[in-house]
């Protein structure tokens, strides 16, 4: 199996879950649960950087993301693409997302104004390290629902997206399998014993 399905059989396992999370900053808090769906891998993968690539730019994203596990679209063609460089940095770190967002705790509320030259539009920013390099997965509310989308993710380049935004401290985290309703908590800072 190659990187790029097995980031889309790992995300495929991810939609069975939703995480949520409660934030607090200067004695105010936030909270707010990340839910998945298959349409969202195509822009985690960076699918649409490959803008010479008919296969990967046409049709439903999650007929895309269907395609891929099938294996039907394929690492070999993206890597045909221009561009392909562009989206390869973030294949092996998102085949980790889940331990990337189970072990997260560095959170930031998201303000574009501090980062104007770029064109991403989000309401979070969480960071965590994946080979010793920082890596970002912006987070964003989903349309017509009060949940957040995993926006977009890589790692960092020349970069630092954290600068000037307000970093939140994690005070709990729970992970739903939506499939048994079990919850599980992997974060709790009210609890006087804490877990992970």
């Amino acid at each position: 199996m190659n990187i790029l399905q097995q980031c889309a059989e790992n995300f495929n396992h991810l939609l069975s879950y939703q995480y949520h999370i409660i934030i607090g900053r200067k004695g105010k808090m936030r909270e707010f649960t990340i839910t998945f769906d298959p349409a969202d891998f195509h822009h985690l993968a960076g699918l649409h950087k490959l803008r010479d690539n008919i296969r990967f730019q046409t049709g439903k994203r999650d007929d895309i993301f269907r395609d891929i596990l099938a294996g039907k679209l394929t690492l070999q063609q993206a890597a045909r693409s221009s561009f392909f460089q562009a989206m390869e940095a973030r294949l092996k770190p998102l085949a980790e997302l889940e331990t990337f967002i189970d072990s997260n705790e560095l959170i930031f509320r998201y303000n574009a104004k501090a980062n104007v030259f770029s064109a991403i539009s989000a309401d979070y920013l969480l960071q965590n390290d994946f080979e010793g390099t920082p890596v970002y997965l912006f987070l964003a509310q989903r349309a017509g629902v009060d949940t957040q989308v995993c926006r977009t993710f890589f790692p960092k380049a020349e970069k630092d997206y954290t600068v000037g935004q307000p970093r939140y401290t994690l005070l709990k985290k729970e992970k739903l399998n939506l499939m048994t309703g079990e919850i599980e908590i992997q974060f709790d800072r009210f609890s006087p014993r804490e877990t992970k």
